[in-house]
């Protein structure tokens, strides 16, 4: 089945545009699509094709990421070799691992409902004439802790089904794919500072010699939310996510991964029960805490550098 065959009054608008492909620009990643199909097709949900015409970038994400780790030499599992009770249910990406599996569930959330007085704002403000933004961390990361909330309770709930096995490790993947231009720039990736209590960066500077000398992070504690309670900014450093091994950050997208290498993050969580080996695929960049947790490495293996980020406290 063709990944477009799908007819759907209640398809989302972006799926019914790329599905009439008046556009060549609409028509080049139609294809593109179709061609990451036909390679996850054997992995995917007998509904995979129906989901995706109603939530493509969530599903997406899922498609993309599996192609992704396939192509890194990772045995992840085909729907044929899951239980016959088990191919519809469960985690979305099994691959064995010796005695273990390895479990991941991919999320793609979206900025928010218009409600919320947290949304990620659109990239231009609509009171004014293509006023930009200021760039929303704050909203960001309350999307990804959210989105790790969901998921480490999925997890949880695997694990009492049965699914998940003892041995066993989880890893959430996020894709800030629907608000990848407000998450682009520099600094730190958001995924990092919505789960280790890294706050604005800060410049040490020699007065005498007018250099930069060093640089760090302040310390913070919580992320500031305008519709309720702040959210700690430890989740990986806290027991309730010690079942998640680490997190997969991403800013591919639909509208964006055409042509484009993998730009796969991913932050170790330092509380994990566990835990996943450094370098276990080739990660764009990975962030490891030290035994004590109180110190981030920044590992950029494309790069071959690695630096050491301000000390964290527990």
């Amino acid at each position: 089945m063709s990944l477009f065959d799908v007819i759907d009054p209640t398809a989302a608008v972006g799926y019914r545009n790329l599905q009439a492909a008046q556009y060549s620009t609409e028509a080049a990643i139609k294809d593109s699509l179709e061609a990451l199909w036909a390679r996850y097709e054997p992995y995917a949900d007998t509904n995979f094709c129906a989901e995706f015409a109603r939530q493509p970038d969530t599903r997406f994400w899922e498609m993309y990421l599996t192609v992704q780790l396939v192509d890194t030499g990772k045995r992840v599992c085909r729907r044929d070799q899951l239980p016959a009770g088990r191919r519809d249910t469960g985690p979305d990406i099994c691959i064995p691992k010796g005695r273990r599996k390895i479990w991941i569930e991919a999320i793609a959330p979206g900025p928010g409902d218009l409600t919320n007085l947290d949304h990620v704002p659109a990239l231009f403000s609509a009171s004014t004439e293509k006023q930009a933004q200021n760039a929303p961390r704050r909203q960001i990361e309350l999307r990804i802790t959210s989105a790790l909330r969901t998921k480490t309770d999925a997890f949880r709930r695997y694990r009492e089904k049965g699914i998940i096995g003892e041995r066993d490790s989880c890893i959430v993947a996020v894709s800030g794919g629907q608000f990848a231009l407000q998450a682009a720039g520099a600094g730190l990736p958001h995924a990092v500072t919505a789960v280790y209590p890294f706050g604005d960066e800060y410049l040490s500077i020699n007065p005498e010699a007018h250099e930069v000398v060093g640089r760090g992070h302040h310390f913070s504690p919580e992320i500031r939310r305008l519709g309720g309670e702040p959210i700690p900014r430890s989740a990986f450093q806290h027991e309730y996510f010690a079942g998640v091994s680490g997190l997969i950050w991403s800013l591919r997208s639909i509208g964006n991964f055409l042509g484009q290498a993998d730009d796969l993050v991913f932050v170790h969580n330092g509380a994990a029960e566990k835990p996943i080996g450094r370098a276990w695929i080739d990660w764009l960049e990975e962030y490891v805490p030290d035994e004590e947790g109180k110190r981030l490495t920044r590992l950029r293996h494309r790069e071959r550098a690695s630096s050491a980020l301000g000390g964290l406290r527990a």
